[in-house]
């Protein structure tokens, strides 16, 4: 298999190129900083056809899409129009095409979100995630566009973004406070990656639900994972959605539609125990 990983340098773009390296996959990957790596395209995706050129040199069998931007001043660039090239460049060479999408293109008022409801953002990134939805699907309509959750790594590895930020605060080395009504499903990455290099081989196109089965708040998140890294999480300091300005999504429960026993997203409560 010939796979091509954007963002693969990121937190999730690695943990997929060294399973797939595992497997004995053939790896491309594109990353925003020149690396000395011999397997990677130094590819800027605010310049388009830069992306195009490496994969089309590269005429994968499959592209992941892990490559984004949270915030301005490159979140649309980045996150839409980026998204609509590899997408449009994986159509172009007859890739397989997975494109990483979020939980945060909903709104949060609904109890449990599925594939087919129709995005509702209230946040700039979610916007931008459902605008690239779009466009990817109509750039690529064979594509799978899975939506996913916190992304988180178990207490044996590096810890990502996530836990870090709740480490931090949890040392006293960052104010943060954390919500006891945002409600999120966090997804184990190893697990994440798993599930993606087999979806490759799925017969499925259009949004699919990739998140893990707890949904838990992110106060709650927080201190399993301060206590899961030997930390104490009775320091750690909560808050509600209520004094937030402007609002963000607070239920982001995904179900899927699509079961599927080949792959097996475990709920934080049952990786991080109490």
């Amino acid at each position: 298999m010939r796979l091509y990983i954007t963002g693969g340098s990121g937190y999730l773009g690695s943990y997929v190129r060294n399973l797939a390296h595992q497997n004995g996959w053939q790896v491309r990957y594109s990353v925003f900083q020149a690396s000395p790596a011999t397997d990677a395209d130094t590819v800027d995706l605010r310049r388009r056809g830069q992306l195009t050129a490496a994969i089309r040199a590269f005429a994968p069998q499959a592209v992941i899409h892990t490559a984004y931007r949270q915030h301005e001043p490159d979140l649309h660039a980045v996150t839409v129009l980026g998204a609509i090239e590899a997408a449009a460049a994986s159509a172009m060479v007859s890739a397989r095409h997975i494109h990483m999408s979020s939980d945060m293109v909903f709104a949060g008022t609904a109890g449990e979100y599925d594939e087919i409801d129709a995005p509702n953002p209230i946040v700039p990134y979610g916007f931008a995630k459902a605008v690239a939805e779009a466009g990817v699907a109509q750039a690529n309509p064979e594509a799978s566009i899975v939506r996913t959750s916190l992304i988180y790594s178990p207490p044996q590895q590096p810890p990502g973004r996530h836990e870090q930020i709740a480490l931090a605060a949890a040392n006293g080395m960052s104010p943060m406070n954390f919500f006891h009504d945002e409600i999120r499903c966090p997804v184990l990455v190893d697990e994440l990656a798993q599930a993606l290099l087999i979806l490759i081989g799925q017969p499925h196109r259009g949004p699919l639900h990739l998140v893990g089965r707890d949904a838990v708040s992110r106060f709650e998140f927080a201190q399993r994972v301060v206590r899961a890294r030997g930390g104490n999480p009775v320091t750690l300091k909560s808050a509600t959605l209520a004094n937030m300005h402007p609002p963000r999504p607070a239920r982001l429960v995904l179900r899927s539609t699509y079961p599927n026993p080949a792959w097996q997203l475990r709920g934080v409560r049952t990786v991080l125990p109490d």
